[in-house]
């Protein structure tokens, strides 16, 4: 199976997370290709961003891989943002290609866990509405050790 894993990550929490899901996906036997996007102007102040992503700011994003169309899953991975996922996220779901018919997973990192389901649903809501099937949800906090995202994550897919 070909699956793209995109992600944004700030503190490299999401980053980690999404290299955990390639490594299992790869050791099964997937063509997986891991795209972590960039904001084209990434504002570096945490506040920022925050007001931001509760304001759904879409930024123009640095030059990324957009046409999903070869692959059969897309995995959408971002930390939460006051109640929301990060603003790149929200430009990526919002120019990719169609996702008609592919199998989608989504995904948050957070902190605190306040608002991690309300960001789940909004990154799910966009990912149906591009016509995927949003077959998982996973959250994983900041704190999680490697292990646990190792276990959630094969858990979600029925991975022994």
């Amino acid at each position: 199976m070909r699956t793209i894993i995109v992600y944004y990550s700030f503190t490299n929490t999401t980053h980690r997370a999404a290299h955990v899901m390639m490594d299992i996906l790869k050791s099964k036997g997937d063509d997986v290709i891991p795209v972590r996007i960039r904001p084209l102007a990434e504002e570096t102040n945490f506040l920022k961003q925050c007001r931001d992503a509760f304001l759904s700011k879409k930024p123009e994003l640095y030059r990324t891989l957009l046409d999903v169309s070869k692959f059969d899953r897309v995995i959408i991975g971002s930390p939460v943002w006051a109640f929301k996922p990060a603003p790149a996220i929200n430009t990526y779901l919002d120019k990719c290609s169609t996702l008609e018919g592919k199998e989608a997973l989504c995904f948050v990192t957070y902190g605190s866990g306040v608002g991690k389901d309300k960001a789940l649903e909004s990154i799910k809501v966009s990912l149906e509405k591009k016509g995927a099937n949003v077959t998982n949800k996973l959250s994983f906090q900041q704190a999680d050790g490697l292990d646990k995202i190792r276990e959630e994550f094969k858990k979600s897919m029925g991975i022994q």
